[in-house]
């Protein structure tokens, strides 16, 4: 079980404005490790460490294989991978759906879950689908927290479907969303 919050924030379409946002108001220094998922083609590179690099001090990086989760760091999920947490350490996985939808976020909120309980928060940002929503139930179930973005999201299919399921704590704007969770140190 990580001793540190973990927050993963998760987005799809409209979901790299409010991940720039959310960490150009997220204290760079809160003691909190941050996991970004979003849906990424399987075949073209992710620019998101390279974009959220410009507007946080903290260390961006995409994710590897075995990797201990730390204090003040960020860390996205590569392209045509899926991600979990177990034991504090970030797991990377080839993409396994060969057809139907590929869920990326639930899959690593379910992880999270289970690995960090009350230290567990996630934040569904703009986005298709409803990925996020089963991992929300997760977040409950075992004490952890979430956010969805208000109506301030571009798309705002991920946030709807995670607030249907009642287990949404807080519907925010992104920069709202970082300042409550900066206040957790």
């Amino acid at each position: 079980m990580s001793p540190i919050h973990v927050i993963c924030l998760g987005s799809s379409a409209g979901g790299l404005e409010a991940l720039i946002d959310f960490f150009k108001r997220m204290k760079p220094d809160s003691g909190c490790a941050f996991v970004v998922i979003q849906h990424l083609k399987a075949d073209a590179p992710s620019l998101t460490p390279g974009i959220l690099s410009r507007v946080t001090p903290m260390v961006v990086s995409a994710s590897h294989d075995n990797e201990l989760v730390l204090p003040n760091h960020v860390y996205t999920i590569p392209p045509n991978a899926q991600l979990t947490i177990v034991d504090g350490r970030l797991h990377v996985a080839p993409r396994t759906e060969a057809s139907g939808r590929h869920k990326p976020f639930d899959r690593f909120l379910n992880s999270l879950a289970r690995d960090c309980r009350e230290r567990a928060i996630g934040v569904v940002l703009s986005g298709y689908d409803g990925d996020g929503s089963d991992g929300f139930v997760a977040i409950k179930a075992h004490g952890g927290t979430t956010y969805a973005q208000d109506r301030s999201a571009l798309v705002d299919q991920m946030p709807q479907h995670a607030m249907a399921t009642g287990c949404v704590d807080h519907v925010l704007a992104p920069g709202q969303i970082a300042d409550r969770i900066s206040r957790l140190t």
